[in-house]
This record gives C-alpha cells, structure tokens and sequence, in this order.
C-alpha cells in the first residue's frame, strides 16, 4: 500500500511539473519546482529570467527612538531576445535595464524623502552573477567575498545620504510549497522568493546635513520570474511584519478585477528558527481599516489594515498596521511607478504595539504616464 501510494503521489507530482512550460513564449525561463539552489552565486543575477529584483525595508533607531524606515529596490529587465540592439556592447551596455527605488521617511520630522534610477547595464548599472553584487551610479547592493554582513548606499535629494551593513541573523528561506511562488492562474506566473526574514542592521544616515549613527532590523527579499502576474490580476496588497517575539509574517492578497481576493494570496508564519508554516487565500481575512487620498496624485490607498489569521500554535490572531506616516506614496516617473509602500506599528487587539512591518499597495488609481497624458 505504501509504495503505491507513493508511486502515486511521484506521478501527480510529475503530472503538475509537466504542466509548467520550460520557458516562457518570449524564450525566458521558468522557474520550477524543486529547484536546487547555490549560494552565494544564487545572490547574484540570473539573466536566463526576465524580471528580478532586490527588495529591502527595514525600520532604524537613532538613540532609543525609532527614527526612519527605509524601502531600497534595484529591477533587473531584459529586453527582448530578438533584439538586434542587444548584442553586447562594452562601453554602453546589452540589452539588460535597471530601475532602482529608494524612499526614507523620518518619522520625527514626517518628512518622506524618495529617489529613483533608471539605467542601461553598462558604465551606469550592473549586476553580478556569481554574487551578490549590484550597482546603479554610487547606490550599490553588495555582498563582498567572505564578509558576514551585506552593504547597501542609496542617497535621495535634497541631501540625504544613507548606508547600511546588513547582517543575516535568521536562515534564507525559499517561499513556496513546491520551491516557487505563484502569482497567478498562468503555469508561468511564478517566481523564485529567496527572503533572508530579519536582517540586524547598523551604519549611517544624513538628514540636512546632520549623519546619524542608526541601528534597526531590516528584511530582504530577492525575487527571479520571467511573468510577474496572471492576467486575471489587477495588483496586490503585500506585507513583511516582524513581532518583537522573535517571528516574522509575510502576508499578500493578489486582487482580480474588481479588488477580490485571488486564490493565490497566502499567508506564511515564521517562527523564531525559521521554520514556515503556509496559509492559502480562505484561511486569513484582510480588513481595510483606513483609506488615504494622495493630495499629488489623487490615488486612494487602504494604508491601515487588519489581518485575521490562524496561527501555527491553534490560536487566531489580530495584527493591526497603522503607517507611521501617511504621505509614503512612491511616484517614480522614470520607471512609470505610483505605489504606497509604507513602515508601519503593528498592534494587537488590545492596542499594544507587537512590532513593525511594511505594507506595499500597488494598482490603485492612475500610473505616471496616464496623468501626464
């Protein structure tokens, strides 16, 4: 009985592999279940994929008070790949492009500083692929050979100026029951989610002219996919939480048309060692508590929410995402980008602060281009 079962359960498996497409219709790859990684060359880039990113947010202490929260993404693109354009070229680039964010909100002045690049690969952008090594102009993400800490600099205008030394104190973990992430009903539509949860962080900020010495937790998120949503997918409401317990909750709804909850939103515990524990899309409530309209862009974002969720121990719980700010609306013209991606308390039911997070809300209202039109 065992061993038909077990034939069985190779057989559904290998059913279900058959069914993602190697690559995409444009020649891209896909990724697969059961993927075996390598580090620190799985850090670095992979340019077989069409899309990859490096996502880092992260909440900073100056003194005793909480000071800042940061958000610093660097996008990998690659062009098509029949482009004739795209032959290398060692001076001004193939056909890779490379859009990188960075947002600061002070939480004592509530001023939110942002910036963003735009960059052909070459003189002006790059990434490794044996490491973790990515630059655009001075910002650079890097994880130099041998050092147990990772370094991030990023600079926003007028005159801020930001670095960073981020160290893993928690495992990496590979999101996804089958070692992908899915983002939509498309076999295609699915992602490689490498996070390192908790990241100690310490270095430097400069606000008007005054460098203060931070220290804080960070998350990072490295994401490789070729299509980044289904179709059916209008946006997404997304979250990474760390409680002062010692766990972490990531948590994002994928809205279909309309602002319902696709079947592939999810849910995921991780606990103090880093085991993770999944949640599908009917197990966990998402509440919008409170919307704020964008005096710039006229956008209304649900920028307070309430998560329902079941918990590995049995026990329901309520966490609560106020902003530490509300004004924390990203408008990238260069990347044609509006989006509110926020630090956050996070509360319990009785009111008592449990921890931080941030909360990311993109497709609501008009992009750059359609209000410059």
């Amino acid at each position: 009985m065992k061993k038909t079962l077990l034939t069985l359960s190779l057989l559904a498996a290998a059913v279900l592999r058959a069914e993602i497409p190697a690559t995409t219709d444009d020649g891209f790859a896909v990724p697969q279940p059961g993927h075996t990684f390598s580090f620190p060359r799985d850090h670095g880039s992979h340019p077989e994929f069409k899309i990859e990113w490096w996502y880092l947010t992260g909440h900073l202490r100056a003194g005793d008070d909480w000071r800042f929260g940061y958000q610093a993404t660097f996008f990998r693109f690659a062009g098509p790949k029949d482009d004739a354009a795209g032959e290398s070229d060692p001076l001004f680039g193939t056909d890779q492009l490379f859009l990188a964010q960075f947002a600061l909100a002070d939480l004592e002045t509530g001023t939110f500083y942002q910036q963003s690049r735009l960059d052909r690969e070459g003189w002006n952008a790059s990434a490794a692929t044996e490491r973790l090594n990515v630059r655009q102009g001075p910002w650079r993400l890097e994880w130099p050979e041998g050092a147990e800490a990772f370094e991030l600099v990023a600079s926003a205008p007028p005159d801020v100026q930001f670095s960073l030394q981020l160290e893993p104190v928690k495992p990496l973990i590979v999101f996804g029951q089958d070692g992908t992430s899915r983002k939509g009903a498309d076999p295609a539509a699915r992602s490689y989610y490498l996070t390192f949860t908790r990241l100690q962080t310490t270095g430097t900020v400069s606000v008007g002219g005054e460098e203060l010495a931070v220290t804080g937790q960070s998350w990072m998120d490295h994401e490789i996919a070729s299509k980044q949503l289904g179709n059916e997918l209008e946006g997404w409401d997304w979250t990474a939480i760390q409680l002062d317990d010692g766990r972490e909750v990531k948590a994002y709804i994928l809205r279909e048309e309309g602002g319902s909850k696709g079947p592939f939103s999810a849910l995921m515990w991780i606990d103090p060692a880093g085991k993770v524990t999944y949640y599908g899309a009917d197990d966990f409530q998402w509440e919008a508590v409170r919307w704020w309209e964008s005096p710039e862009t006229g956008n209304r974002y649900p920028i307070e929410v309430k998560i329902t969720a079941p918990t590995p121990s049995g026990v329901e719980q309520v966490l609560h995402l106020r902003p530490a700010l509300d004004g924390q609306e990203v408008v990238d013209i260069r990347g044609d980008n509006t989006y509110w991606e926020g630090a956050c308390e996070v509360v319990d039911e009785s009111d008592k602060v449990i921890g931080r997070a941030y909360l990311e809300l993109v497709g609501y209202g008009t992009s750059t281009a359609e209000r410059l039109q």
